[in-house]
């Protein structure tokens, strides 16, 4: 590893945007006066700094901080190119590749748009998922529709993408009524298995609820994963104050009874909220 001469430096500070960062990874990928960190990186070690970052944008996008997000979408563009350069020591393919592909997926997949003699009359979403499937049909030898959809996959988005996959085929609720009252009936069936006691049936009632509310969430066009991480941040920032609100008056924990934490909680709820006691 050595230091860039600054004639190379010069040249470099030329560049900019996608071929500025480009060239940054590549020198940072050079065999013999890279750096040593990013040399022995791979796919495997690259994985979840992909995931993180991806986490981390939408936390940006979420809190609405502009310079944030542009930030995060930097960091995520940052792994596109080092796994693109990764695959190009290797010899598997490089960045235009990958910007080559995803451009003509998009132009395959909106025929609306780029296909004169597209007459069909559906929505832009249905004759996407009609030529994803035919896509995923002829790449793989999985007959079975649900067995297409990837099983490494956090598990709220696994099962978002089942059920989308289901509705595909109008495997589907009528409306979400239909599914309100399906959850009341997987409530039903979890207050019975929790009266005999059998964990094993426990279990399975619980799981059917989540996932019948995570198809509530589809049908209501909210992502099941940031309708929990909002209720996460809304739970921690009503515990803080209600903490710190316990701290502040020197209360002590273990001597406030049920009742205590309930009235301090809805305090807290009902501040947040702008309501006047």
């Amino acid at each position: 590893m050595k230091k860039l001469s600054d004639e190379k430096l010069s040249e470099l500070n030329k560049l900019e945007s996608i071929s500025k960062i480009r060239k940054v990874i590549k020198i940072l990928r050079d065999p013999i006066d890279g750096c040593p960190w990013d040399l022995k990186q791979d796919y495997n070690s690259l994985a979840p700094y992909s995931i993180e970052e991806a986490y981390e944008l939408v936390d940006a996008i979420e809190n609405n901080d502009i310079e944030e997000m542009k930030k995060e979408l930097g960091d995520l563009l940052l792994q596109v190119i080092l796994i693109s350069q990764v695959a190009d020591d290797k010899g598997d393919f490089d960045f235009d590749d990958v910007a080559n592909e995803i451009s003509n997926k998009i132009i395959r997949r909106h025929p609306q748009i780029f296909d004169k003699n597209y007459n069909e009359n559906d929505l832009p979403h249905e004759s996407w998922e009609k030529i994803k499937k035919l896509e995923k049909n002829k790449s793989t030898n999985t007959k079975n529709t649900l067995d297409q959809v990837e099983k490494n996959i956090p598990t709220l988005l696994r099962s978002l993408k089942l059920q989308k996959k289901a509705a595909s085929l109008n495997f589907d609720w009528e409306n979400e009524t239909q599914v309100l009252n399906k959850i009341d009936e997987e409530i039903h069936e979890l207050k019975d298995a929790l009266k005999v006691n059998n964990k094993k049936m426990i279990e399975e009632e619980l799981g059917d609820l989540f996932f019948t509310i995570i198809n509530l969430s589809r049908r209501l066009n909210l992502d099941p994963e940031q309708t929990i991480r909002k209720a996460n941040k809304k739970f921690t920032t009503r515990f803080n104050e209600m903490e710190n609100f316990i701290e502040d008056n020197k209360l002590k924990w273990h001597n406030l009874k049920k009742h205590d934490f309930k009235n301090l909680w809805n305090k807290v709820k009902n501040n947040q909220r702008g309501i006047n006691e």
